[in-house]
């Protein structure tokens, strides 16, 4: 009885043997016909593609040869054709790319490729041929608005710049511009970060004494305004003499150290989640590009640009009348930056409402001018609003409610309204301490500010005991 079961587990065994045997031999085939597809090799190249262009140039020919016998549709191997052409003229095989392009009909995703072989081949006049087909075809076949056209736009721009023809270069990325700002997708905001890129050399290499964009900036922005009033006094703030050191450091060392506090907090807006991807995109890539050492007539050129391209309402505008009036603000020429400041806010507020953090940081910037114009009404109507805004959509423990708390504080203090002023102060202490930190050189400007407003009120002894702790701060940091 025993020697029968142990032959029944055997034969069990040796039945589950050849099962598994089976299954494994069957996986391996399957994993061996997968390997084998044409798209498996087609899907890895365009992994690969911008990382390493030399090993998808090897999986595209691999899903070319195989294409041509497991497919019967004629796109397949028109998008082989095309992937490899275009990896084969990433590492500079340029014949070899144009061989793979003979005989495929040319309609504007070959002319456009074909006019990328020209351009890295340096035979740019032969690029612009190819890329103005391509945007007859896109424009007769997808229509002048569509995202082909402008990417046959990029592409004649880049090449229009690389020759010379500033003014056609900044028309083609305008144009551009235009349309893929109207597209809310992933692909045309990734389009247009590299156009953006591209448009910003462009306007680097601007001659400084054109002089047409800047009288159009005088024209569309100013209204050709020209303000009489004296510019004021620096403001006797500890918080913005702090502020303005740090926005002067990172203009010195021209790199984004101190973003994090100078930008977001202070004096320009930032972007957020809530913005529409376009503009997102847009926004970004202009602050990237400005960072903090650009000039007056460099702001005016892109401003005009801007309204030229995009439109008079539309954000990345308002980004460069930001950054226009915070570099008046840092020269102290109030009256120049007000209405600048007027007009970014209206486009923001328009485009992202009130409850949006650009539209908050530039109503702040604005009733801070309006103080040092010593218009005290309208700034402390503007501060009332901007907190109300915060408390409701970024919350009490950010920098944005710490600056308008701060500046709440100091327009009561230079009105003589010290009680006042103490319980703004003491808000901003509490909210500083929470967004900056304890230790923060911002949290030592507040508690100096303070400082001065308890001496106003005779409690001398409290101001020395809050100096002390600023000067602590103050300290610690000079150590490390």
């Amino acid at each position: 009885m025993k020697r029968k079961e142990a032959f029944t587990s055997k034969k069990r065994l040796l039945v589950l043997a050849a099962l598994f045997g089976a299954l494994s031999f069957n996986a391996l085939n399957a994993s061996f016909a997968a390997s084998s597809n044409w798209s498996v090799y087609y899907q890895k190249g365009l992994s690969e593609q911008d990382q390493n262009p030399q090993a998808a140039v090897k999986d595209f020919r691999q899903a070319l040869l195989l294409v041509k016998k497991q497919s019967k549709k004629s796109d397949d191997l028109f998008n082989c054709k095309l992937k490899l052409a275009h990896s084969l003229t990433l590492i500079d095989h340029a014949d070899e790319a144009r061989k793979t392009l003979q005989g495929m009909q040319r309609n504007s995703a070959v002319l456009m490729e074909l006019g990328s072989i020209e351009e890295s081949a340096g035979n740019h006049q032969g690029a612009m041929s190819f890329y103005n087909q391509a945007l007859s075809d896109s424009e007769k076949n997808y229509g002048p608005y569509s995202p082909q056209a402008a990417y046959s736009l990029h592409g004649l721009g880049r090449v229009q710049h690389k020759m010379g023809n500033t003014k056609g270069a900044t028309a083609s990325f305008n144009r551009a511009i235009t349309i893929l700002s109207k597209s809310p997708n992933k692909e045309a905001d990734a389009q247009l970060q590299s156009i953006m890129h591209n448009y910003g050399d462009l306007i680097k290499g601007i001659d400084q004494s054109d002089k047409d964009l800047i009288d159009d900036f005088q024209k569309d922005v100013l209204k050709d305004s020209n303000p009489k009033e004296k510019s004021m006094a620096p403001s006797g703030s500890y918080w913005q003499t702090q502020v303005d050191k740090e926005l002067s450091d990172s203009r010195a060392v021209e790199s984004n150290i101190n973003e994090a506090v100078a930008d977001r907090a202070m004096r320009m807006p930032t972007t957020d989640a809530s913005l529409a991807p376009a503009y997102r995109v847009v926004n970004e890539t202009i602050f990237t590009q400005n960072k903090y050492g650009m000039g007056e007539s460099q702001y005016k050129r892109m401003i005009a640009t801007d309204i030229d391209a995009l439109g008079a309402n539309h954000p990345s505008a308002a980004n460069d009348l930001n950054g226009l009036a915070q570099l008046y603000i840092s020269q102290q020429k109030y009256s120049e930056a007000k209405p600048l400041l007027e007009r970014a806010l209206s486009i923001y507020s328009q485009a992202y409402g009130n409850g949006n953090v650009l539209t908050i940081n530039t109503k702040a910037s604005l009733a801070s001018v309006e103080s040092q114009l010593q218009n005290t009404d309208a700034a402390a109507r503007l501060y009332r609003e901007a907190l109300s805004n915060a408390q409701e959509s970024l919350g009490p423990n950010t920098l944005e409610t710490a600056k308008i708390l701060n500046g709440m504080g100091y327009l009561n203090f230079q009105q003589g309204k010290y009680d006042i002023a103490r319980s703004y102060y003491e808000w901003a202490i509490a909210s500083t301490t929470r967004a900056a930190g304890g230790n923060s050189p911002l949290l030592a400007a507040c508690l100096k500010d303070y400082a001065q407003v308890l001496r106003k009120l005779d409690k001398t002894n409290d101001a020395d005991q809050v100096e002390s702790r600023a000067n602590r701060i103050l300290s610690g940091l000079a150590q490390h």
